[in-house]
């Protein structure tokens, strides 16, 4: 094969790869970011000038997509203004199967008030996920829904499993 067919032939792969992408998007897949255990720290740095709800989920959790849509419908009930970040422990190459995951969700991602499409969305980018677990909570053994709640006071509380709106309360006000 001639250099200019091979030139070609890469050009063509690039303008299809970028239209599925395009496409991906513009029909409301959410983008899973890469985090590894060094961008942790990062994350959850303190003071912040709202509070911040981790929802850590994953594709084979029978319970996280209930929570993310009960966190969500906390948030829509505006009992108080926090930030949220989703963290799917499962890997950035399954961004198609997250998305298929939260099809459930439709309402909640295109909701312009609370709308996890404008929630950062990442994706565990670690080969061992113990790693990516001991960065948000040393005392976490992994069971899933996992929840961190960061106050703007610098404390913490983490809570596993399904969450309630007077949990989510007390989380703030305890």
């Amino acid at each position: 094969m001639s250099r200019g067919a091979i030139r070609w032939k890469s050009v063509a792969m690039g303008l299809a790869l970028s239209v599925a992408v395009l496409v991906a998007h513009a029909d409301g897949a959410l983008r899973f970011q890469p985090l590894h255990a060094g961008d942790v720290p990062v994350l959850l740095r303190t003071p912040r000038s709202r509070p911040l709800i981790v929802e850590l989920w994953a594709l084979d959790c029978s319970y996280c997509r209930e929570n993310i849509a009960r966190i969500a419908e906390w948030r829509r009930a505006g009992r108080r203004r926090v930030d949220v970040v989703m963290v799917a422990m499962d890997g950035p190459e399954q961004a198609a199967m997250l998305n298929r995951a939260l099809v459930p969700l439709a309402p909640l991602v295109r909701d312009a008030r609370i709308g996890l499409a404008q929630v950062p969305q990442y994706a565990n980018a670690e080969a061992m996920p113990e790693r990516l677990r001991a960065e948000f909570d040393p005392e976490w053994q992994g069971e899933l829904p996992r929840t961190l709640i960061l106050r703007t006071d610098g404390r913490r509380h983490a809570s596993s499993g399904l969450l309630t709106p007077q949990t989510l309360d007390a989380a703030f006000t305890g």
